[in-house]
């Protein structure tokens, strides 16, 4: 069973597309295969500049 994060108890209802906790008011939805401590891991090529900064309202791009 999965632990609900809000509460200090599993998830009431759990099956193999989710569980959901009607006290706390969570859902959590499985999709795909379980993630593993490599999937938070940085790849090599991750953005390394800062994104642009944005305009100020009102300034058209033309």
């Amino acid at each position: 069973m999965t632990q609900c994060p809000k509460g200090d108890h599993e998830f009431p209802v759990e099956d193999e597309t989710g569980a959901y906790c009607a006290e706390d008011g969570v859902t959590l939805l499985w999709r795909g295969e379980p993630i593993t401590p490599e999937d938070f891991t940085p790849e090599p090529h991750a953005r390394r500049t800062p994104p642009p900064a944005p305009r100020a309202l009102g300034q058209h791009p033309h």
